[in-house]
């Protein structure tokens, strides 16, 4: 079977693998769409990552094989790749992502690939049949939707009209715009991005104001601190977007770390600029099962449509161009299928 496999350059490459062997529990999917990540990005410029590795994970598939009780062949699924146990001190206090088992990927060999092997914890803990009536390109954010809607339940928007700044206009930052709305609907969302096509994307897919970073500093105005930011999502990462995002929150307002940064990242900041200004920090990291099933119900509501973030489809032998429409900066999402 083909497989989009990682090569030293920091790319991808189609390569020949064999297909993985099913064992009791465990089905074998044929891929239908998987998107390509910024965190694969991230992985591809590890230059301490060995090559050969078939990333991706955000899976729709349909089943050919199974050796579980709960899928059948000609299911539509989607597969994400990570799960939690469900019972140790971190799941039972909410913090799931944190779990040991956590960050074992349950797909074999990986999302760019033509047929993947669903591991048995996976089968029972994610994989989730889809409704007819749910296309393939909009199932397949599930899984980056539901990181998405993990760091906005950190953020803890309570008021009926929260207001709320995303730094970052690429697919994720968009994603931000699309999941805020859909659970806030009265929210008032400003879109900090410097490219002027990502910002015009970003109004016509309903953000409230749209500027360039440097022009929301009027939100900090210090004789206005109600006119701060609630919560502020940083989906850029570095040490420009964390200072814009304490600026731009008010006092006791949430600023939530999304992004990877660069791997020799670091950020500095006033201890106690933050300390007496009751601002939090928060990390949030991917996204649990229970996310993800409320990401299923938001788009079988229809309050959910994330498809127009799509601008690429295009089959494994393509990923390298995949991955240099990302790095350019010419594609928001690409869904990569056989």
């Amino acid at each position: 079977m083909k497989v989009a496999r990682t090569t030293a350059a920091g790319s991808l490459e189609l390569a020949e693998a064999p297909e993985p062997p099913i064992r009791t529990g465990e089905a074998l999917i044929e891929l239908v769409y998987c998107g390509l990540c910024g965190t694969d990005l991230y992985k591809l410029a590890d230059a301490d990552r060995a090559p050969g590795e078939v990333l991706g994970h955000e899976v729709v598939g349909r089943v050919i094989a199974s050796h579980a009780d709960s899928l059948a062949p000609g299911d539509r699924v989607i597969a994400p790749h990570h799960a939690p146990c469900g019972d140790c001190r971190l799941c039972r206090s909410g913090a799931e992502t944190m779990c040991s088992q956590f960050a074992e990927n349950l797909l074999d060999p990986g999302g760019f690939s033509e047929r993947l092997r669903l591991k048995a914890r996976a089968v029972q803990r994610t994989v989730r049949k889809l409704d007819d009536g749910l296309a393939d390109e909009a199932a397949a954010f599930v899984e980056p939707a539901a990181c998405v809607l993990r760091g906005i339940d950190r953020a803890d928007l309570r008021r009926k009209t929260p207001a709320i700044v995303v730094i970052g206009a690429g697919s994720m930052g968009l994603l931000h715009l699309l999941v805020v709305r859909a659970v806030s609907p009265g929210a008032r969302i400003v879109i900090a991005e410097p490219d002027a096509g990502r910002r015009a994307t970003a109004r016509r897919l309903g953000a409230d104001t749209v500027v360039p970073p440097d022009a929301i500093a009027d939100l900090a105005d210090p004789a206005k601190p109600q006119a701060g930011a609630d919560a502020v999502f940083d989906t850029a990462g570095g040490q420009r977007a964390f200072d814009l995002a304490l600026e731009v929150t008010r006092p006791g307002g949430r600023v939530v770390l999304f992004a990877h940064a660069a791997h020799d990242a670091r950020v500095s900041f006033d201890i106690n600029a933050v300390f007496r200004s009751e601002r939090q920090v928060i990390g949030a990291y991917s996204g649990s099962p229970a996310e993800q099933a409320r990401v299923l119900d938001l788009l079988h509501e229809g309050a959910l449509d994330p498809t127009p973030l799509v601008t690429h489809r295009l089959p494994l032998d393509r990923a390298a161009e995949a991955v240099d429409l990302c790095r350019r900066r010419e594609a928001l999402k690409v869904l990569l299928h056989p």
